[in-house]
């Protein structure tokens, strides 16, 4: 907190106008507290973002690249498949075309290589072009590949690593590395994502540039902002904290979507009728990045990289009706992976351990979701180990807040064949003969870290408010300011134990949602909010019939035939007699 304001002082906006008193009480619960602080939080500003040269071995890494420039040589951009990865693959292609550099990206395929840079792939390319001639830069990946960038180094690359995951202890041997979690680093912000490193990159360059009165008529120098879109996707993506650094690159990010720049993003949101002018975080995590990230789990990433570097209407509408194609495929791959999945667990003894552990014939492509939807479900970290042709398991950890996973993974390196990751996910190769006592050791060490990770329902609560007095537009326009929302800033979630609901509707496949309306208890007040109940379907006859119930919700946009509209959103219905029954889409 930084300092409280006078009784009676108001705070207000950049525009002059002051803030509802309600929206302050609300920020002052997230310790968000005076005008300072208050502007810095609603109305973040890349002015305000710290140089690049603060980042160790950023110097090397633009010199590196400026001699590449000057002596006509091909940038490889060595990418990861998911969405933090093609968006950090795609930005820097962007960023070289601009400034009219030869960029060329590879991306390994999940099924086939799994993840990071590989020996393998490198022979293969350096068949394809001269790697002496070549700088290979890792977006998102690479700061644990010891022995692929010993391989690289002696094909002929100049390599430089651009990762956020935790470094190993022994320093890669490449020729720049750009990480701010090195423990040396003085970048102030730790938790950028790989996408937001690569934007720093991309700074970097631009600025020592210019410094070398690079830009002249012929070769303008680029307007980076352009570029944020894919940072502000990637990030939300990749579940990093979003505040400080972070939250400014993706509050411009989503201003930038909403100019609607890159045609491929922009079809993508129209694909799935959202409105790109308009986007909300939840639109990212639960609509865009899941058909994003379908291309990469089912083997190949390109149509991601093809979406993003669009250059017409015909292509980018294609490329994201195959992006959406993808996604329902893979759905129904998780669907019946995470029921295999809950069929194990009701096997064992789950009871009794700190963590969730599964192996088997999973699809490697969706390990992660399935680990995601089981801490959803259990609340413990959890591992999904899938069982791939060499006889080993390859697979994906996912934990809760106060779990870190990597440390986790860390202590149990020893049976390992290899891991990496950050806090709250990660990955891992383990050899079948290891499979009992990993599992073993890793509940062992989750338990040591002795963090209670139950959660209080009143906790995750902002306010008891009715929906009716809550939907206000000006209040709405000044929440919709609490955006992006993510890790270190959870949607708001608002209680109301006194609405009413009407036009209870089942719709959807299986009928499995609802979609309904709320109104005021007074019988005089002709009030009607539009809302929708994810998950809730099977709840409608009790919705219905039950007039004491306490919902929660959050407000959320809805984007129908060109027209956008405020609308609640459900996250949970309570009974009176029952528990909380929370759905998350």
């Amino acid at each position: 907190m930084i300092f409280e304001e006078s009784p009676g002082a108001s705070i207000r906006l950049s525009n002059g106008k002051a803030l509802d008193p309600f929206v302050v009480k609300l920020l002052k619960k997230r310790g968000v507290v005076g005008q300072k602080a208050i502007s810095t939080f609603l109305e973040p500003k890349l002015a305000d973002l710290p140089s690049p040269f603060l980042m160790k071995g950023m110097r090397s890494a633009v010199e590196i690249i400026e001699k590449a420039i000057q002596q006509k040589q091909t940038i490889l951009i060595w990418g990861d498949y998911d969405v933090d990865g093609t968006t950090a693959t795609a930005l820097l292609l962007k960023f070289f075309e601009y400034i009219g550099c030869n960029a060329a990206y590879y991306i390994p395929n999940r099924l086939i290589e799994g993840y990071g840079l590989q020996e393998n792939g490198l022979d293969e390319l350096s068949q394809k072009r001269d790697p002496g001639n070549t700088v290979l830069i890792t977006v998102d990946n690479g700061i644990a590949a010891t022995e692929a960038v010993e391989r690289a180094k002696y094909l002929g690359y100049k390599v430089i690593i651009t990762d956020h995951h935790t470094p190993p202890p022994e320093e890669v041997p490449a020729d720049a590395i750009l990480n701010p979690k090195q423990s040396d680093c003085q970048f102030p912000a730790k938790n950028l994502s790989g996408v937001g490193v690569a934007f720093y990159l991309a700074m970097g360059i631009r600025s020592h540039l210019a410094n070398k009165h690079f830009f002249d008529k012929t070769t303008n120098k680029p307007n980076l902002k352009l570029l944020l879109d894919l940072v502000a996707i990637g990030t939300v993506a990749d579940m990093v904290p979003l505040h400080g650094i972070n939250r400014i690159l993706v509050r411009a990010g989503m201003e930038t979507v909403a100019n609607k720049s890159n045609v491929g993003l922009a079809a993508l949101c129209r694909a799935n009728n959202l409105d790109p002018g308009f986007i909300r975080s939840e639109d990212i995590s639960f609509q865009l990045a899941p058909k994003i990230n379908a291309a990469g789990r089912l083997g190949d990433a390109d149509n991601a990289i093809r979406l993003f570097m669009a250059k017409g209407e015909k292509e980018s509408q294609g490329v994201a009706r195959a992006l959406v194609e993808n996604n329902e495929l893979r759905k129904n791959i998780n669907i019946s992976d995470y029921g295999k999945a809950i069929r194990y667990i009701k096997g064992s003894d789950t009871a009794n351990t700190f963590s969730v552990f599964v192996s088997g014939d999973y699809h490697i492509g969706v390990a992660g979701i399935v680990a995601s939807n089981l801490v959803e479900k259990y609340k413990k970290p959890s591992i999904v180990l899938c069982k791939m042709q060499d006889g080993v398991y390859r697979g994906s950890a996912r934990s809760v807040p106060g779990i870190d996973l990597y440390s986790a993974l860390e202590k149990c390196s020893e049976l390992l064949l290899g891991f990496g990751g950050h806090k709250m996910a990660g990955g891992m190769t383990v050899a079948e003969g290891h499979m009992a006592d990993f599992k073993a050791l890793f509940d062992k060490v989750v338990c040591e870290q002795g963090v209670d990770i139950t959660e209080d329902a009143d906790e995750r609560i902002d306010s008891d408010i009715e929906i009716t007095k809550l939907f206000k537009a000006s209040i709405l326009r000044q929440l919709h300011l609490f955006e992006p929302f993510g890790q270190g800033n959870p949607e708001l979630i608002f209680r109301d134990t006194t609405a009413s609901l009407h036009d209870i509707r089942p719709i959807g496949r299986d009928k499995k949602h609802l979609r309904l309306s709320f109104g005021a208890n007074d019988k005089g007040e002709n009030v009607r909010i539009k809302g929708i109940a994810f998950g809730f379907g099977a709840y409608a006859g009790d919705c219905r019939s039950r007039k004491e119930k306490e919902i929660l919700y959050t407000p959320s946009m809805n984007f129908y035939r060109g027209k956008r509209n405020w609308q609640v959103r459900v996250t949970s219905i309570t009974f009176p007699g029952s528990q909380h029954t929370d759905i998350t889409t």
